[in-house]
């Protein structure tokens, strides 16, 4: 029975925002209809791009699953990952579906709690932190009209949670001190017992002891995941050169990179749809790109670094996860 909910249920999800959202998605055929006038080789290097972006992230999680103890094969990384990417990219509010998806599957591995939260924690600091770079420095050399001081915070937050996160697999003990000074203090506080979960916290943090994740392995981890990055703004860069024929401005990809990523995180349309493209759009006007070939080039974006992306993602996930259960794989 759980096997046809696992099947169903998402499906008629799919069909319900599809009639939905119906009004948005003629994108898809305005795409296909201006690949036929696009380069082909820029848009099979977006494809390339764009799935090898996805490929970065799936070694992301496998490097910090290795750390904590629990090593996986890159296929299945990359297996979850491009399910995890549909869930997020075709729900309203689906980072949450995602995170819980991938949190079932990794603990079908073997992962414990802490690990899978650690995990989510440190790669979307890192993954957050080299956006950021990449936003400030189209802002630099595109010289927009931004407020970099807002970017240079989230930079410097998102820098400074990746580093505590590293840290705090590395001092265990030093937590478990703090913890039992501190959590009583605050249970007086509160009004509880001193000792109320205290012991609780400690085992959890016990848990850290598994990660082993040095200077070398934390820049590997961070490594890849500016590569996966980059990669997903070459993706633009390359839909942008199959539109014009010609190379568009670095900083003005960058910059339209960011922005559209800055747009469509609060996700209130599938995938962000209407105000990613509004972004990329603006983005590109605004540094010099007629609005023609602007538009063209946001489509065309979307259309492999969101349609075809999320479409792989849900085969993956109703040929592995769906039939096999988010156990898939642990054999």
């Amino acid at each position: 029975m759980w096997r046809w909910v696992r099947w169903l249920a998402p499906l008629v999800v799919l069909i319900v925002l599809a009639l939905v959202f119906r009004d948005r998605m003629p994108f898809i055929g305005e795409g296909v209809r201006l690949l036929r006038d696009a380069s082909p080789w820029a848009v099979a290097a977006a494809v390339v791009a764009a799935l090898t972006s996805i490929l970065a992230m799936a070694e992301v999680m496998r490097l910090l699953l290795d750390a904590g103890g629990t090593p996986v094969p890159l296929r299945r990384t990359a297996a979850i990952t491009l399910a995890s990417n549909s869930w997020s990219t075709s729900l309203p509010g689906g980072p949450a579906f995602s995170a819980v998806l991938t949190y079932q599957v990794q603990r079908g591995w073997g992962a414990s709690r802490l690990l899978c939260g650690w995990f989510l924690v440190l790669s979307s600091a890192v993954s957050t932190m080299w956006l950021v770079v990449i936003g400030v420095a189209g802002v630099f050399f595109l010289g927009a009209d931004v407020n970099v001081w807002s970017l240079l915070l989230t930079l410097a937050l998102m820098t400074g949670l990746s580093w505590a996160v590293w840290w705090a697999a590395n001092h265990p003990d030093t937590l478990e001190r703090w913890t039992r000074a501190l959590l009583p203090r605050l249970n007086r506080l509160l009004g509880r017992a001193p000792d109320q979960g205290v012991e609780a916290a400690v085992r959890h943090m016990h848990q850290l002891e598994s990660v082993h994740l040095g200077p070398g392995r934390f820049s590997l981890v961070a490594g890849w995941s500016l590569l996966n990055r980059v990669l997903d703004a070459l993706t633009l860069f390359l839909c942008v050169w199959a539109v014009t024929g010609s190379a568009p401005a670095v900083a003005a990809v960058l910059l339209a990179y960011t922005t559209a990523k800055l747009a469509g995180s609060a996700q209130v349309t599938p995938g962000g749809l209407g105000t990613v493209e509004a972004a990329v759009i603006a983005t590109l006007v605004a540094a010099g790109m007629t609005a023609v070939d602007a538009t063209a080039a946001a489509v065309v974006y979307r259309l492999v670094s969101f349609a075809l992306i999320t479409a792989v993602g849900w085969v993956v996930y109703f040929l592995y996860y769906a039939r096999r259960g988010v156990r898939a794989g642990t054999g």
